[in-house]
């Protein structure tokens, strides 16, 4: 509709109508803030002027526009029509008579009324779960590594067999409750139970962000305390101490057991690297590169956006065999630097966690809490003890972004920047473990 001739709007909101006679110029407040009430005023008042201005302007017939509120228009109204116009508004519960009788307060008070009719707004649109499900995961597949995703599926599937596939919306905050009361019966530990929360968490976070869901998060608060003995029984993860790392890397049942080039590589490179097994694992050949006389790995997919980053090669790594490992694998044009890995839903590390932990045991060593991820605490561990600045140590573990690290210093905060590779090199050599190089 087009804007109504003596309607206005004050700062705060609310309506009110401008009636100018002569050098008198009068506002009458309408006393509301609800644009369909104030239309309706202004309508008739504009209906009433109209009516009792001369018909003829510079010898045209004058005519009016009309739009109501229930969306029915009139266009071109002359004067011998309104009495057309006046029935439609006699429906109103009103005579035109009356109408036109009545002062401009007394008409917005008319119109408003002690129970005003209200219009309720159109229902917004929502979809199964399923559907806002295929929506989430298509868009994460864009910055998501595989297992991510594949974790995250697994838990939706999880809940919508629990609550069954229903209308996003008809879910609340006592499904996600109910979700992990049923995980704790089910003896999930407090870390396990968390992550999948976290994931609903970002689900319906997404929802809302898309207009697919109305309510509140209900997984907003839905965790288990981190002070909870359910929390308790779940531990970190176990550096390997100087004893462990003569025992692992002792040559005889390390061949023997060991005896596929990743078994063989990707736990004495991830020692001298700090990297992530799926980040060693699924290295292509293009991906060691030579820059400045340093080798070093261009890490191109990682766990995040911070762990994109190059780590130079350790001087341990350059005098063992890996490199001519490489060379050998691109005389064949091998494309991957573990070329009979296949990638799956949990990368191309799959098998490599389950097989070192068979050494582990193999070797009796029973701390559950030392695994394959152990060389990455480890590698951390041993450079902070050697009192590596955190800006260097981060760009080769990839923790964060170098320009974002915040160690209280406006200077450090905007003057760091990308690390140079021989700066990281140098920085990388001075550590040194208690192994002896068999390769």
């Amino acid at each position: 509709m087009h804007k109504l001739p003596r309607l206005l709007k004050s700062r705060h909101g609310v309506y009110y109508l401008r009636i100018c006679q002569g050098e008198l110029d009068t506002r009458r407040s309408l006393g509301t803030k609800d644009f369909r009430q104030a239309k309706l005023a202004a309508l008739l008042l504009n209906l009433q002027v109209e009516m009792n201005k001369t018909i003829l302007n510079a010898g045209n017939v004058r005519r009016l526009d009309v739009v109501f509120p229930n969306g029915v228009q009139f266009n071109n109204i002359k004067q011998e029509e309104t009495g057309m116009l006046f029935q439609i508004l006699d429906r109103l519960g009103m005579t035109s008579e009356q109408m036109l009788s009545l002062t401009t307060e007394q008409l917005a008070k008319t119109l408003a009324g002690p129970n005003p009719q209200k219009i309720e707004p159109a229902k917004p649109k929502s979809k199964l779960l399923s559907d806002v499900i295929a929506l989430y995961l298509a868009e994460k597949r864009l910055d998501n590594v595989p297992k991510t995703i594949d974790d995250k599926e697994r838990t939706f599937t999880e809940f919508q067999g629990f609550f069954e596939n229903k209308d996003i919306n008809t879910y609340g905050a006592d499904s996600a409750v109910s979700y992990k009361n049923r995980l704790i019966a089910s003896n999930h530990s407090a870390s396990r139970i968390n992550a999948k929360t976290s994931f609903l968490k970002d689900l319906f976070a997404y929802a809302i962000d898309n207009n697919l869901y109305f309510q509140t998060n209900p997984f907003e608060k839905v965790r288990v305390s981190r002070k909870s003995k359910l929390k308790q029984q779940v531990e970190s993860y176990r550096d390997f101490t100087d004893d462990d790392l003569k025992l692992i890397f002792d040559k005889v049942p390390y061949r023997a057991f060991m005896n596929k080039p990743d078994y063989h590589w990707l736990p004495f490179l991830a020692l001298y690297t700090g990297a992530r097994v799926e980040e060693l694992a699924s290295l292509k050949l293009s991906q060691i590169r030579h820059e400045s006389g340093v080798w070093y790995f261009e890490i191109e997919q990682a766990k995040n956006r911070n762990s994109i980053r190059k780590i130079p090669l350790h001087k341990a790594i350059e005098r063992s065999g890996f490199l001519a490992y490489v060379e050998g694998l691109r005389t064949q044009n091998k494309e991957m630097l573990f070329p009979h890995l296949k990638d799956g839903k949990n990368g191309y590390s799959k098998n490599m966690s389950r097989r070192f932990g068979q050494y582990l045991d193999k070797l009796k060593v029973t701390d559950d809490r030392k695994v394959f991820h152990s060389f990455r605490h480890t590698f951390i561990n041993r450079m902070t003890e050697m009192h590596t600045h955190p800006a260097m140590l981060m760009a080769i573990v990839g923790h964060y972004e170098q320009t974002a690290l915040n160690l209280s210093s406006p200077h450090f905060v905007n003057y760091q920047h990308e690390k140079q590779i021989v700066t990281l090199k140098r920085t990388v050599d001075l550590l040194e473990f208690p192994i002896t190089l068999f390769w």
